[in-house]
């Protein structure tokens, strides 16, 4: 029985209400809650739940970074020196990110009121306000410390390819939080929130430890708004009314990716089950490839991107398929050096003995079929990838490390040693109980004990010392005339999303790549 006619007099009013507001005005093309199915719900619901956790988690620590270091305040009159200046725009940038995940959550979750099903219906429901909430909120805490200084609606108003902002985004977000239909919205979701509590009570969500903070965080964050709003809203919105008139034709927050899945690891949220990139170009590609390689990667319309600063976002190790790693490091100060080190005959055979159950999953075959050939960190951990799972993206482009056969097999037997891990969330690459992507290329291409490696290295993103994907191929520009040179280009391919291709492109056009903008909505 479908649940809205058994309720409708009670709720017809809101729910026309909210069907309208938390849709956008323009045609949205993507999977929303709606197109996941009864059986695959809890799982997406499960998700979901654990990764807004996490988002709201990390915003929380780059708003309150915001907050406490000085460069974001009403009061300043003094432009920002460069180091500053770079640190506003790493701030900036994750801020903006998050942002984004927050409206590709609420977006996702949008069609909630068309689901017949209660359960459904009301979980999604909550996913659907908790995630505007923090986006609202948060919003609210920018806006309070830059809100009338000229020097932000400049400064954060400006283009910045390098950690890739376009321009106007201090302006969209501005207006859009300070706007009279989104105060709307917070006060009338918390009214339904409040009607749906006593089926949330009765099916035990409150006390759920997976769902129990849900009701906290939506409890604290309607509150913080609500004061601030009293306090100051007077203000913000006498502040924001000409930006209103001037730019009352924006229908959304921002114009965003359209779907959440997995978050932060394998979840495409637009040309669902296509890729720039095909299976005969990577084929391809293939040819050039030898172990150890370096291959960066992009993935436009995945949320994996969120957080990481930069066109290319992820990084992984080439290694080959097994006959091709055993025939590559069939060399004689390869077998020579490991050899030395106990009962092994070559390098595969060290491999084997020192990982026999890494090994047995090395060699046997993905779930697409094909031999793995990669190893990579992805949402689920540290695992070996065929190449189509780990590279059938939208932009490709590998590199190889200036370095002997032998340095090259002593970076993939460390590479061996953390499969197996799981993903690092909080991107600390001080740590090895858990990888990030780029973390595990930083740290099997390191120098250390003996180890001839590569000049990799760290800076501070967001509080945390990481080096991202992106980097990679800075360096590899900036180092690209001088002798030192420690990265060699392979290949590049290149999509389009104009022409929904992609081509091989020479080395002149990856070296600037880096420097192209992040966000799926201004991609060419």
């Amino acid at each position: 029985m479908s649940f809205f006619p058994a309720h409708a007099r009670r709720r017809l009013t809101l729910t026309l209400f909210f069907s309208f507001v938390f849709l956008p005005a323009v045609t949205v093309h993507g999977m929303t809650i709606s197109d996941i199915s009864g059986a695959d719900f809890p799982g997406r619901f499960s998700s979901d739940v654990k990764m807004l956790r996490v988002m709201t988690g990390n915003m929380e620590t780059t708003i309150k970074k915001m907050e406490e270091s000085g460069l974001f305040s009403r009061e300043r009159a003094n432009d920002f020196d460069l180091s500053e200046k770079d640190k506003v725009y790493q701030l900036w940038g994750n801020y903006l990110d998050h942002m984004l995940a927050f409206e590709a959550m609420t977006n996702f979750h949008k069609n909630c009121f068309l689901i017949p099903d209660r359960k459904k219906h009301e979980d999604s429901f909550l996913l659907e306000y908790a995630s505007y909430l923090a986006k609202f909120s948060y919003g609210l805490r920018l806006i309070r410390l830059t809100i009338d200084n000229e020097l932000y609606e400049k400064k954060l108003d400006d283009q910045n390819s390098e950690y890739g902002i376009p321009a106007g985004m201090y302006a969209r977000l501005k207006w859009n939080t300070i706007h009279l239909q989104d105060v709307s919205n917070i006060a009338a979701g918390y009214r339904y929130f409040r009607f749906l509590e006593p089926s949330y009570r009765k099916r035990g969500l409150p006390r759920d430890p997976q769902t129990a903070w849900l009701f906290s965080y939506i409890a604290e964050k309607y509150g913080s708004i609500r004061k601030e709003l009293k306090l100051r809203g007077t203000r913000y919105f006498t502040a924001n009314g000409l930006d209103i008139l001037r730019e009352k034709t924006f229908a959304a927050w921002f114009p965003v990716q359209l779907n959440v899945s997995e978050w932060m690891g394998d979840t495409k949220v637009k040309r669902k089950n296509a890729t720039l990139i095909s299976e005969k170009q990577l084929a391809e590609m293939e040819r050039y490839l030898m172990p150890g390689d370096i291959i960066v990667e992009r993935r436009n319309w995945y949320l994996s991107n969120v957080g990481l600063p930069g066109f290319w976002p992820h990084a992984e190790l080439y290694i080959g398929s097994y006959e091709k790693m055993k025939a590559y490091f069939s060399d004689p100060a390869v077998d020579a050096y490991y050899r030395k080190l106990g009962p092994y005959q070559n390098f595969t055979d060290y491999l084997g003995k020192k990982y026999p159950h890494k090994m047995k999953s090395y060699r046997g075959k993905g779930g697409d079929g094909h031999p793995h050939e990669i190893i990579e960190a992805v949402s689920e951990g540290v695992k070996f990838s065929t190449l189509p799972e780990g590279a059938l993206a939208d932009y490709i482009g590998v590199l190889r490390p200036r370095l002997t056969k032998l340095d090259i097999a002593r970076a993939i037997d460390e590479a061996f040693l953390y499969v197996g891990r799981p993903y690092d969330f909080n991107f600390d690459f001080l740590t090895d109980s858990s990888i990030v992507c780029s973390e595990l290329v930083y740290k099997v291409y390191k120098a250390g004990d003996g180890k001839r490696g590569l000049d990799l290295r760290l800076r501070e993103i967001a509080g945390r010392m990481a080096m991202p994907a992106n980097d990679l191929v800075a360096k590899f520009d900036r180092e690209f005339d001088s002798p030192e040179r420690e990265l060699d280009f392979v290949y590049f391919l290149d999509g389009s999303e104009r022409d929904l291709v992609a081509a091989v492109l020479p080395v002149s056009e990856f070296r600037k790549s880096y420097k192209r903008m992040k966000w799926d909505i201004v991609q060419k």
